[in-house]
């Protein structure tokens, strides 16, 4: 769940560009690898960092906007060792969804925005409820629905499901070794082991360095 095709797409795309000697367009790079991928989310972040917000047009083209980050809002990883594949987890989904999830989930994803540009980092909470995977996708991992249920502490700003999972993500400013801990010993009271990051938004995306 931490997007490492879309960001392989990207270094092969960028690494032909080199090996080529030739510049290809962003536009170009980011329509083709959205094409692999299946979606925009993992190549458009991998390609521009930062925080990128992106839509899909009718005719395959893809519209994206870069954000900066708040380089005070880190990311806590936790990733509970259990091989979930992404086809298994994108199978529990449902077909259709409830209007009022749906509708839901629009309002955090606008507030979450926001949000993040007013610096209201309070609202971050609330515009990481999910009502749309999660819930379906929890079952699948020991100890997933309870690291996803963490309560709101000191620091931490809000967690959810990293991609398809089973990684658990987590903003925060600071009680980091609290945080991670607290999510961690809810896949340990399960038995299985985690390995913990802590990672700082990448600002610059893409970029090829030669030796």
């Amino acid at each position: 769940g931490l997007g490492s095709s879309g960001a392989a797409i990207i270094a092969g795309a960028m690494l032909v560009g080199a090996l080529c000697d030739t510049e290809i367009p962003t536009e170009t790079i980011l329509r083709y690898a959205t094409e692999l991928e299946g979606h925009a989310d993992n190549v458009a972040a991998a390609l521009y960092g930062g925080w990128v917000v992106h839509c899909i047009k009718e005719d395959g083209e893809v519209l994206a906007v870069k954000r900066r980050w708040p380089t005070d809002i880190k990311v806590i990883v936790v990733t509970p060792h259990f091989l979930l594949e992404t086809k298994k987890a994108r199978a529990v989904l449902p077909h259709s969804v409830d209007r009022a999830d749906a509708v839901h989930n629009m309002q955090r994803i606008a507030l979450f925005s926001a949000a993040l540009e007013a610096r209201a980092d309070d609202l971050l909470w609330e515009a990481m409820q999910d009502r749309l995977h999660q819930r379906y996708r929890a079952p699948l991992v020991p100890g997933l629905a309870e690291a996803l249920a963490t309560p709101r502490r000191d620091g931490l700003l809000g967690l959810a499901l990293s991609g398809a999972g089973p990684s658990v993500l987590a903003l925060a400013r600071y009680g980091f070794e609290e945080i991670s801990k607290s999510i961690g010993d809810c896949f340990h009271h399960h038995g299985l082991e985690t390995t913990v990051r802590l990672l700082a938004i990448d600002d610059e995306g893409q970029r090829v360095t030669l030796r």
